[in-house]
């Protein structure tokens, strides 16, 4: 839906980069992944565990109320990720 088509219905009418948030017992707030990295195997006596966030924002159709959601920070986020999850790397 970034080429601003809906791809259910076709329309052109897109709301787009719309925050998403969330309702939580300290108010609401926006949408976020995080992903926490894991302890290695070996580290020195001062240690601090990695994160990574990334924003989730939304990309609405206006006539159908067709609604798809993205996430930035996407190359952060995947280095945390494969630090708890080894596999092959990404790329075009």
């Amino acid at each position: 839906m970034r080429n601003n088509r809906c791809p259910k219905c076709s329309s052109e009418h897109i709301m787009a980069d719309v925050e998403v948030r969330d309702w939580g017992p300290n108010g609401s707030h926006p949408l976020r992944v995080h992903i926490t990295e894991p302890e290695p195997d070996k580290h020195g006596f001062i240690w601090k565990q990695g994160s990574s966030a990334g924003a989730v924002r939304a990309w609405i159709c206006a006539a159908c109320g067709y609604t798809e959601l993205y996430t930035d920070n996407l190359g952060e986020l995947y280095d945390s990720y494969r630090k708890g999850h080894p596999g092959p790397p990404y790329g075009p």
